[in-house]
């Protein structure tokens, strides 16, 4: 039979495929790879008979990836048409490993795109292999021949950012919209771009477009994005989210992270964006396919490995090992504190899916380092490590927090962390677990914040004011749900259910911003208790009611001493008599704050005490006018104590520092 008819005899089935095709799935290697030799000897020309025989030679355990490779190159020949026999030499890329590797499943990707911009997942096995600019620029063009297809045209997009030109992704996207309507991915690639062209405007609005559409299609496709960057707990809240409630949490993600609450944008998005651009550009994994970063057993290799390392290090130069002692046994001893569990938390895993290296990972967390030594293991003990011949090598990071220091090394080239001490053990779990801007906040925010029962049913009514008065807050709750917001001049106002939330409280002057994070225990008034809302004090000479004298009451908490001086606050769950009349007996006390010699000599507190009968209310004002001259000029610590004197019950307010000048 001659070669032509070979070829024409494609077109007869033959039952060895079918038979062979069954033994691979029974895992009968052997009889399937007799029974595929025979169709290939029958059918020469079949390229979906070289490609059963490659992927029964794939299939085969430690052997056969190179017989494999070579049918599949067979069948690519013969088909040239069809990305299959292309998808699997990339994956024998993959399987192998090691440069080699990286570069046949490299090669078999960029003629995939050509053929097919998306087949099966080939785009995110590309995120895989080694890529640099050079390669982005290829796949654009092998993408490029699929000049009307709107998915190609977003991944070039994507590739365009890369390269960092936005510009060109944003004429592309326009494009790619142009033909069909947008969806995620395209909304997300426009806001990166217009961020990167610092147009902040426009991406803002973008991502916004992006949020909205997450509840019907995939959100993976923003988390993707955001995951860098989560706690453990947002990962778990994220995997139990329903698609309904994606949009959600993304609010909620971004909106605990809100670097300026003043302003109506978040800042910290764009500074995502602009923080993924430069880890892109100076943390990229060059070669992801590093066995380190695909098993367990590698991961403890290098853990054992870095333990080698360090020891070594102890021994010649122990000075290098934090602790306190230059003895090479006491230094090595230190190494040996270090749990093997900590040191296998390399990162490598983390690293490899988000296509940078460990300082990429803490770069995308927390930004650039305050301090960046080379050489030196921990900068916190500026030690230098003499095995470091290049500064690449390995390097010390240290960030400040309001925790204290932060220090970590990373070792060769930044591809894994490399902690020398409990210490940066510890910080290596703080860093990959936190996250915080590095937009700068120098203004020292100064301000009060007061609780009074709410006219709603089980609700505290919350103020704030700050100095300047150009300000905002929001409270969270336990999930990180924003419960309320305020913002503007003046006296802020807000209504929520008692109990304990994060709170941020930023102000602005001119455009310098200052910021303060925190948590709240917000209080709850019963209806039956006897209780004291907070003491507001302010500048007048008449009796306020509770708006007025807090808007008047000085965010510095800071008063005239030639002036009155009015006093407002509110007294809960009073008993009634027969004849519904209440009686409390009211104290306050301006105690002087003063040092240890002021305490033994300085003037006594002043005091304003009384016996009142009112009305019986579940609310009743306590107010007070103080005339001017009867509170000396001074800091004082000011406290209010009411004793309803029908059940001998006790309730004092917490104590307001104010300054009489």
């Amino acid at each position: 039979m001659t070669a032509l008819a070979l070829c024409l005899a494609l077109a007869v089935p033959d039952p060895s495929y079918a038979r062979a095709e069954s033994l691979l799935q029974a895992r009968r290697f052997p009889a399937a790879l007799r029974a595929a030799e025979r169709v290939v000897g029958a059918y020469p020309c079949d390229p979906q008979a070289h490609l059963l025989l490659g992927r029964i030679h794939f299939a085969r355990p430690v052997i056969g990836r190179y017989p494999a490779l070579q049918a599949f190159r067979t069948a690519a020949r013969l088909a040239p048409d069809d990305p299959e026999p292309l998808y699997w030499q990339m994956r024998v890329g993959l399987y192998l490993g090691s440069d080699d590797g990286d570069w046949i499943a490299r090669e078999a990707l960029l003629g995939i795109f050509a053929l097919a911009p998306d087949y099966r997942d080939s785009w995110r096995r590309f995120q895989e292999v080694y890529r640099g600019a050079a390669i982005w620029r290829r796949a654009e063009r092998a993408l490029a021949s699929h000049p009307d297809d709107p998915l190609a045209l977003e991944r070039r997009a994507e590739l365009a950012i890369a390269l960092e030109e936005p510009a060109r992704a944003e004429t592309l996207l326009a494009r790619a919209i142009h033909r069909r309507p947008a969806g995620v991915t395209a909304y997300l690639l426009r806001a990166e771009a217009s961020f990167l062209m610092g147009r902040d405007a426009a991406g803002y609005a973008w991502y916004d477009s992006a949020l909205a559409l997450a509840v019907a299609e995939r959100a993976d496709t923003v988390w993707e994005q955001l995951w860098v960057i989560a706690s453990p707990d947002e990962g778990a809240q994220y995997g139990a989210t329903e698609p309904d409630g994606r949009r959600r949490f993304f609010e909620r993600f971004w909106g605990s992270r809100d670097p300026n609450l003043v302003t109506p944008e978040n800042e910290r998005i764009a500074e995502h964006y602009r923080r993924r651009a430069e880890a892109r550009r100076m943390y990229r994994l060059l070669h992801p396919q590093r066995l380190g970063y695909r098993s367990a057993t590698a991961r403890a290799l290098a853990a054992f490995e870095q333990r080698q390392e360090l020891r070594e290090l102890a021994e010649g130069y122990p000075a290098a090992i934090p602790g306190g002692s230059s003895e090479p046994g006491a230094a090595a001893s230190r190494v040996a504190l270090l749990d093997p569990r900590d040191l296998l938390d390399t990162a490598m895993t983390r690293a490899a899916r988000a296509g940078i290296d460990a300082r990429g990972l803490t770069f995308m967390r927390h930004g650039p380092p305050a301090l960046q030594v080379p050489c030196t293991p921990d900068p916190l003990f500026p030690q230098g490590d003499p095995y470091c011949v290049s500064a690449l090598d390995s390097e010390g990071w240290l960030y400040w927090t309001p925790e204290g220091p932060v220090s970590i090394g990373f070792h060769r080239r930044g591809e894994y962390f490399m902690p020398v001490s409990r210490h940066q053990v510890r910080s290596l779990a703080v860093l990959l677990r936190t996250d915080r801007t590095a937009l700068p906040a120098p203004l020292q925010a100064r301000g009060w914040s007061a609780f009074f029962k709410s006219g709603e049913l089980w609700r505290t009514d919350v103020y704030f004011k700050s100095a300047p008065d150009t300000a905002a807050v929001v409270l969270w709750d336990e999930t990180g749900e924003e419960m309320v917001r305020a913002r503007g001049p003046g006296l802020l106002a807000l209504t929520v259910p008692p109990g304990r939330y994060d709170y941020g409280f930023d102000v602005d002057s001119a455009g310098v911003q200052g910021r303060v994070r925190g948590t709240l225990t917000v209080p709850a008034f019963s209806l039956g208790d006897l209780g004291l809302s907070s003491l507001a004090l302010a500048p007048a000479d008449s009796l306020t009611d509770r708006e007025t004298t807090l808007d008047r009451m000085s965010a510095d908490l800071a008063f005239p001493a030639g002036r009155p001086l009015a006093a407002y606050a509110e007294v809960y769950g009073l008993v009634a008599d027969a004849q519904g009349r209440a009686r409390y007996d009211v104290r306050y006390t301006f105690e002087p704050v003063r040092g240890l010699l002021g305490s033994l000599f300085g003037p006594d507190a002043i005091l304003f005490e009384f016996e009142r009968e009112v009305e019986a209310r579940h609310v009743v004002p306590e107010q007070l006018v103080i005339e001017p001259g009867r509170i000396p000029p001074g800091r004082y610590r000011v406290s209010l104590a009411v004793t309803d004197l029908r059940r001998n019950v006790k309730s004092e307010s917490v104590a307001l520092e104010i300054t009489i000048r």
